[in-house]
């Protein structure tokens, strides 16, 4: 088929389609500053922006995110609606804490490896050393027997090591390219 052909979409669904972009409008303008510079946006939507940071009338809000919607439907919008649904994703906390027990829970360093290769997977630009030395710490800091019967010294240790290896994946995961 030509592109004369094609059917133009309605008035309805381009009205939703704007109404969409409105509201990831709103949710770019909410996040902070450090996370909007994580994002693929153009320096006139950077503009717009930094502008809404100063406008606080709940009206204007709304106007402002239709215009910022507006540049987003200008630019690459699907870009940077999947660079924001990343950023966003409420599971990506839960994931951190499962990949940390279960690096606690194998018996061995070289165990870990099933671990430590998905999040390398989901973290290519992760060092590898350096992974692998948090999980050999961590996995040496848990103590012999039962952790209640664990002596005050070694639950600290223990959880001192669980936050550097969190630590450790939470910096993967602010560090981690969207696009």
């Amino acid at each position: 088929m030509t592109e004369y052909n094609d059917p133009l979409p309605s008035k309805t669904r381009r009205k939703l389609e704007m109404q969409d972009l409105q509201e990831a409008g709103l949710k770019i303008m909410d996040l902070k500053a450090g996370q909007q510079a994580r994002l693929p946006l153009n320096d006139t939507l950077r503009a717009a922006l930094d502008e809404a940071r100063r406008i606080t009338h709940p009206d204007a809000r709304r106007r402002h995110a239709l215009y910022v919607g507006r540049l987003i439907s200008d630019d690459d919008p699907d870009s940077l609606l999947s660079a924001l649904d990343t950023l966003t994703d409420p599971l990506r906390q839960q994931r951190l804490v499962q990949w940390t027990e279960q690096v606690l829970a194998c018996p061995g360093p070289r165990d870990a490896e099933a671990v430590l290769q998905r999040i390398l997977e989901f973290y290519p630009e992760a060092d590898r050393q350096t992974l692998r030395n948090q999980a050999r710490n961590l996995i040496k800091a848990r103590p012999d027997g039962e952790l209640a019967e664990a002596d005050a010294d070694q639950r600290a240790r223990l959880k001192r090591e669980r936050k550097r290896f969190q630590g450790l994946l939470n910096d993967l995961e602010k560090n981690a390219p969207l696009y």
